[in-house]
């Protein structure tokens, strides 16, 4: 039998207690950690995080965020615990709601800018259409002046400023009178980008991040995607954030596998580009993770091998076949 003196059991007890509150305070840190996470997550994650919304869709799906954010931080505070745990979850709502409500306002003009400006396209269409019904041409004339009067109180803009749009409205009013209707016809959208001019875009910003800040890419309709005014709007509010350096490490690690393969034409580096986000996003959705920088690595090195191929019009990858043999 072994005999425990007064001594060491003193020093286990004080052991144990040590112990116990240094497990503590990592559990509580690793709490405040995981709820700072979820909310960089539902405010920045590259796919679906809120910030990458747009007009319409950020303002009606504001409140499906914030369900979220109950929803997951409930589950964290029955993991831990902690009698403070409810209000570092307040603290915490309260920094989320603070940060969507900067986009959601943004994102609530945006969309407000998009109705008028879909209602005057309208209006000067209508007026080409029925230039010779006054009638119809003196309830369009109405309607422009009615659009302009709320677009001004909804953005506060002064006398001066409405009557300057007022001016500019019916400039293109009588225009539209005095043209033919298909000029006015809305254009369809591209299915695919012009690529020189992604090209110019994604260059912008590493050499102009401002310039390219104040890009209106919905006007660039008739030379850019949908997909592709999606993606730029996502990078647009990504690169007012921490994730300004991701952001240009992604697009420099993918230049320089550009320029070892020696790309110069403009619509094989928009090729290039599209294979290595799409493998980005299989590698996030199979994986329930981010790739890291060695995984990017991976990624682009492999789909360098294999763009090889496609440079030469091979219809047989030797990335597969050296695979298939090793």
């Amino acid at each position: 039998m072994v005999l425990i003196c007064c001594q060491d059991l003193e020093l286990y007890r004080r052991f144990i207690l040590n112990n116990e509150n240094l497990l503590k305070s990592i559990s509580y840190l690793e709490f405040i950690n995981n709820i700072d996470n979820l909310v960089f997550e539902l405010l920045y994650a590259p796919q679906g995080g809120f910030t990458g919304l747009m007009s319409k869709n950020a303002v009606l799906n504001a409140k499906g965020f914030l369900d979220k954010f109950n929803y997951e931080a409930e589950k964290l505070r029955k993991q831990f615990d902690f009698d403070c745990a409810d209000r570092i979850i307040e603290e915490k709502r309260s920094d989320l709601i603070k940060q969507m409500k900067k986009h959601y306002d943004k994102q609530t003009f945006a969309w407000a800018d998009e109705v008028y400006q879909s209602m005057l396209n309208n209006c000067f269409l209508l007026a080409s259409v029925f230039k010779d019904d006054k009638d119809v041409k003196d309830k369009i004339y109405a309607r422009i002046l009615s659009c302009v009067s709320w677009i001004s109180e909804i953005r506060g803009l002064s006398e001066e400023q409405s009557g300057n749009l007022i001016e500019l409205n019916l400039e293109k009013f009588y225009s539209a009178v005095n043209s033919k209707d298909s000029d006015f016809m809305p254009k369809a959208d591209k299915n695919r980008s012009d690529d020189k001019v992604f090209i110019q875009l994604r260059d912008l910003i590493l050499k102009d991040k401002d310039k390219f800040l104040q890009t209106d890419f919905v006007s660039l309709n008739d030379k850019l995607s949908q997909e592709d005014i999606k993606y730029f709007n996502r990078i647009k509010n990504d690169i007012q954030t921490f994730r300004i350096n991701s952001v240009k490490d992604d697009i420099l690690l993918v230049n320089s596998a550009i320029d070892v393969l020696k790309i110069k034409d403009a619509e094989k580096k928009y090729a290039f580009i599209k294979l290595i986000d799409n493998d980005f996003s299989d590698y996030t959705v199979q994986n329930n993770k981010k790739p890291d920088e060695t995984n990017k690595i991976e990624l682009v090195k492999r789909r360098m091998k294999l763009f090889k191929n496609s440079l030469q019009n091979d219809n047989i990858s030797e990335y597969f076949k050296n695979k298939i043999n090793s």
